[in-house]
Formats: C-alpha cells, structure tokens, sequence
C-alpha cells in the first residue's frame, strides 16, 4: 500500500499536467538557455543590402521587400508588401532592433502591420505602430477589449527569451478568405492553423507570392510547440496545395544557414507537396522519425519537421 500510494499520486499528477505539457516542456528549456547574443554580421549576395549593422533590404520585385535580421539566431525575415494606397508589414521580428526606420526608409505610404501568428519573434515590434492587424477568429475576439488583445504566454513564448507577453492594440480584423486591397494590389488572407491555432498566410495572386510565415521554412519546422496540431497541419497544407498554382513561390519566415545561406528564405510549391506527403506519413505512422518523445522527420532535402509523436 505505501507504494501503491505514491504511484497512483503520480499518475494522477502527469494526467492532470498532459495537456500542458508541450507549455511545461518550453518553460523548462526557457529556465536553462542562455540570452542569446547577435551573431556576427554575414556575406550576403550581391541583391542584398545592409541597413545598418542589424537589418538587410532585399528587393524580391519593386514593391515587394523582405528586411532581414541575419544576425539574429533565428534569422528572421519580415516582409513589406506594397500597393499605390496602403502598405502592410507582415511581420516584426522580436524586438532587438526598432525596425519602424527600416519601414520609413523604404515606403511614405500608411502602413498596416500584421504577423503570421503571435510567436514573440514575429510580434516585437508591433507595439512601436498604432495597432495591428490579427485575425478574426473567435477566440481572440472573446478575449479582446475595447480592441486591446492579452497575449498569453503559451501563444506568446517570449518567456523563452525574457520577452514579456504585450497587450496589442488591434487596429484591424481580418476575416479568414478576405482580401486586402493596398491599391493597385490585392492579398488574400487564408486561415492556415497547425504551426500554431493563430497562423495566417498572405497569398498574392497577380504575383504568385504565398508569404508563409512560419508554416513551412527551410530547415526544422515546429510542429511541437503549445498549439501546434498535426492533423491540422495537414489539413492546412492540403488546402494551400488546392489554392496556389504551382508556380507560387514562397516566402518563408525564417532562414536556414545550413541549406539557405544568402538572402531572403524562399521554397517552391513542390516543397508544400512534399510537406502534405510528409504529414500524412507521419500520422499514419509509416516515416520513420528520429528521437524518442520529441521526434525529427526529414521530408525533403530542404525542410524538416519536428514532432512530439
């Protein structure tokens, strides 16, 4: 009995704790990383500038612009998407530099600022702008006042990097399939949930553009983050697949050193194919992964995917 005691205690501890486990699992790892520090500055191609000693400006066409943070550990890349009327901003890195000057060098238009979700390496400028644009999706709309939005630390995860979770001003709702007109240019805004319950992506017809955010990167994709949801992932990536031509490219969030050393991240639509294939694999169990609970696939000789199956 004095053993039986305990061990019936634990397990009911680990079923109560189950459902947050991936939150439990970050916080752990926030205890024991380091800050990180910058990076030296890179050798980047000839079609890419430096701002400064922090940003790059890389035009991908005359009006469309990816400002890079190569010396940030996770490389980041935000995008400035621009019409005759309005500009919007997809995404605004973590914060370590102000990126607002970067913004106004290039552009006199009004700017709408946006994100591909609300990871705190994507959200960091956003409180240097009047407010941003989120998507319309019920539950951020139930936990929103007076259009100010509480992030939490489970969809926020700046604890990782001793960011504190913002109150974003909400300066505009985007309704899932709607589309923006910047003047001269329009965006469809498409709901693409498994990465995170809160991911978008911006597709531009006229120039076969999908900026993706973090839903596929060259390099280790996270599907084990609070939030991330294979079976929804799949579902996303099947409807992306049925929704841009084949020869969209996609402009990534993130880039890989290993295998994207120059310039802005981009991967084509055969890597969203490769990635459905992947998926389907991978839920029905016939791609064999590596690791034990934290498992890494291999889908493609450029993207990967982390999984906790």
């Amino acid at each position: 009995m004095k053993i039986i005691i305990p061990v019936v205690l634990l397990v009911i501890v680990v079923a109560l704790l189950w459902p947050q486990r991936r939150y439990l699992l970050v916080r752990v790892i926030g205890i024991f990383l380091p800050t990180p520090t910058l990076g030296e500055p890179t050798v980047e191609s000839s079609s890419v500038k430096w701002y400064d000693d922090y940003f790059t400006i890389e035009y991908i066409d005359s009006r469309t612009i990816a400002i890079g943070e190569p010396r940030y550990h996770q490389h980041n890349y935000n995008y400035l998407i621009i019409g005759e009327k309005h500009a919007i901003l997809f995404d605004t890195g973590p914060g370590v530099r102000d990126i607002r000057p970067v913004v106004k060098s290039l552009t006199t238009l009004p700017v709408i600022v946006s994100q591909s979700h609300l990871h705190f390496d994507h959200i960091g400028n956003h409180t240097k702008f009047d407010g941003a644009a989120l998507p319309d999706l019920p539950h951020l709309r139930r936990r929103s006042h007076s259009n100010m939005l509480q992030l939490f630390s489970k969809e926020h995860l700046g604890f990782v990097e001793k960011y504190k979770a913002p109150n974003l001003t909400v300066s505009e709702w985007w309704a899932p399939d709607s589309s923006i007109y910047l003047g001269g240019r329009t965006l469809t805004v498409l709901h693409v949930p498994g990465d995170t319950p809160n991911s978008i992506a911006l597709f531009d017809r006229d120039h076969a553009y999908l900026f993706s955010g973090d839903f596929i990167c060259p390099g280790p994709n996270l599907a084990a983050l609070p939030g991330s949801d294979i079976n929804a992932y799949l579902s996303s990536t099947r409807r992306l697949i049925e929704l841009v031509p084949p020869e969209t490219r996609l402009l990534t969030a993130h880039r890989d050193e290993a295998s994207e050393p120059f310039g802005a991240p981009m991967l084509k639509y055969t890597d969203l194919v490769d990635l459905e294939k992947g998926l389907g694999k991978i839920i029905d169990g016939t791609l064999i992964g590596k690791g034990f609970y934290i498992k890494s696939y291999r889908i493609n000789e450029r993207i990967g995917l982390i999984v906790d199956k």
